[in-house]
């Protein structure tokens, strides 16, 4: 008898995080994104990591989906609400979110694509690891990662 394995309906999976909920966000902000905190007129924002193939120490910042207001992973922030966001401590799993068309396998490195999604290391600083096969998906464009 085989088990039918659904996908998470949340990002982060397990592991220790730190959860930040009182800064607002800059721009539309997807759940599973990796996130960039920057200095707004003096007052504290995320918005999607911009930069691709990033070097140096980066913090794993992700939005979270909002359980608490009956959110999932689906529902997206609009510009100036609060983001729910993790501070991803190493070895924490989440679903990140990757770009349509990118197939990856267990072990995959994932950096910044440099849009608030994860792609396979090219030359940047790895971020988190895949766990398990990803093949692309149009409905669930998310894959389970760890934080290295």
């Amino acid at each position: 008898m085989a088990i039918t394995k659904y996908n998470p309906r949340t990002i982060w999976l397990g592991g220790d995080q730190t959860i930040v909920n009182t800064v607002a966000g800059s721009g539309a902000i997807t759940p599973g994104m990796l996130l960039t905190r920057f200095d707004s007129s003096g007052a504290p924002k995320f918005k999607a990591h911009d930069s691709a193939a990033a070097t140096g120490a980066i913090p794993f910042i992700i939005a979270l989906n909002q359980p608490s207001l009956n959110k999932n992973y689906t529902d997206n922030y609009a510009d100036g609400d609060l983001i729910e966001a993790g501070y991803g401590h190493k070895g924490s799993y989440y679903f990140v979110l990757v770009p349509s068309g990118v197939a990856l396998v267990a072990g995959d490195g994932l950096e910044s694509a440099g849009d608030g999604k994860f792609r396979k290391v090219t030359s940047g600083t790895v971020l988190a690891r895949v766990t398990q096969a990803y093949a692309p998906s149009a409905t669930v464009p998310y894959a389970r990662a760890e934080v290295v």
